[in-house]
């Protein structure tokens, strides 16, 4: 009776099998056994394809999050003339030699913690938005505070905190013993989170962090606010793709400078390209 049993059990197994392989195909079926893999971290890169209808890829078991909302047919803002800067970089770039970059018809949201930020800074904070809005004419849209704490290995997804969307760009002001990339004399460290879907590469969300224990002491100094703002930009320009020159004249130079607080023509052509991505309809 075990034997029949059995016997009718494995065959019960394979029918299940066979019925699947026909209903999806292999692929799929290869991809549905193996949805809670997780995906290759630093960067942020996902590599499968999206599969079956209704099946989402996953990010540390967490499904990428589906198109939001408020995406657009065609980019929201104007794009902006680059205008004959060469002074620029970008830290990701594309098998075909284009930069990666945030996806221009959504709006990029961000959020900020406010713990242990002074109320001032908060203004510069807002300030240096408007001026990256401007120059790469991207939509920034403040979704107010967070209790999130800044972190190198940040998730892209945290449905537990931000819903069924990617995690809005996190500003925080912190210090050391928080983010130890805040070491010395480093002013503030900016990133973007890079996830791939089809072959496509394409930027997702980021982080500032700026490090309290240096710019604590500059807002009451003559041009303090002056110079948190621009550290502010400088940042932002990481979290956008954006990495170092080495013409002291921009404020993508690694060193910051009171004497430097407008853009450069290389950081303008920068960011103007910075906001010229492709739009995506798959996530």
């Amino acid at each position: 009776m075990r034997q029949v049993a059995r016997t009718f059990f494995t065959l019960t197994v394979f029918a299940v099998i066979a019925a699947l392989v026909i209903t999806i195909g292999l692929p799929q079926l290869r991809q549905v056994l193996e949805l809670d893999e997780q995906a290759t971290m630093e960067p942020f890169v996902l590599r499968p394809d999206a599969g079956a209808p209704g099946l989402r890829p996953r990010i540390d078991g967490v499904p990428i999050p589906p198109v939001p909302h408020d995406a657009a047919p065609d980019r929201i803002r104007p794009a902006v003339d680059p205008g004959p800067g060469t002074a620029y970089a970008f830290e990701h770039v594309a098998d075909d030699g284009e930069p990666v970059r945030h996806d221009p018809c959504r709006p990029l949201h961000y959020v900020v913690r406010t713990q242990g930020m002074p109320a001032a800074a908060l203004r510069e904070i807002r300030d240096a938005v408007d001026r990256v809005e401007q120059a790469t004419g991207l939509d920034f849209v403040e979704d107010g505070a967070t209790k999130e704490r800044p972190r190198q290995d940040r998730p892209p997804v945290q449905p537990e905190r931000y819903g069924d969307r990617w995690a809005p760009l996190l500003i925080s002001w912190a210090r050391q013993d928080e983010m130890g990339a805040l070491n010395g004399d480093t002013a503030g460290v900016g990133g973007a989170t890079m996830v791939t879907l089809g072959g496509a590469p394409r930027l997702v969300t980021g982080a500032v962090t700026l490090n309290a224990g240096v710019l604590d002491n500059w807002l009451y100094l003559p041009r303090g606010r002056e110079y948190i703002e621009t550290v502010t930009v400088h940042e932002l320009g990481h979290a956008l793709g954006l990495e170092h020159v080495d013409d002291a004249r921009q404020i993508m130079y690694p060193e910051s400078s009171l004497d430097v607080h407008e853009l450069g023509d290389g950081d303008r052509a920068g960011f103007a390209r910075a906001g010229r991505g492709d739009c995506h309809t798959d996530t």
